[in-house]
Formats: C-alpha cells, sequence, structure tokens
C-alpha cells in the first residue's frame, strides 16, 4: 500500500514537472517569435 501511495505522488509530480517545463517552452517560443518579427537585421521578403 505505501508504495502504491509513494508511485502516485511520484507520478503526479512528476506531471506537474512536465506541464510546467512544457509551458515555459511554449511561452519563450512565443517570445522569440515576436522578437525576431521586429528584428531590424533581418530581412523581411
Amino acid at each position: 500500500m505505501d508504495d502504491t501511495i509513494i508511485f502516485i505522488v511520484g507520478f503526479v509530480i512528476f506531471c506537474l514537472y512536465l506541464i510546467g517545463f512544457l509551458a515555459v517552452i511554449y511561452n519563450q517560443n512565443k517570445i522569440q517569435d515576436k522578437e525576431l518579427e521586429n528584428d531590424p537585421e533581418i530581412n523581411s521578403n
């Protein structure tokens, strides 16, 4: 019984970590796309 509870708690922590990690990647990707659109050194054809 204890092993099952530990596994469930660990799995929940892992899922929350993974969701947070992917959210950070997604947000930083959006910020980078905005910066690339406004970059004066890149020619927009």
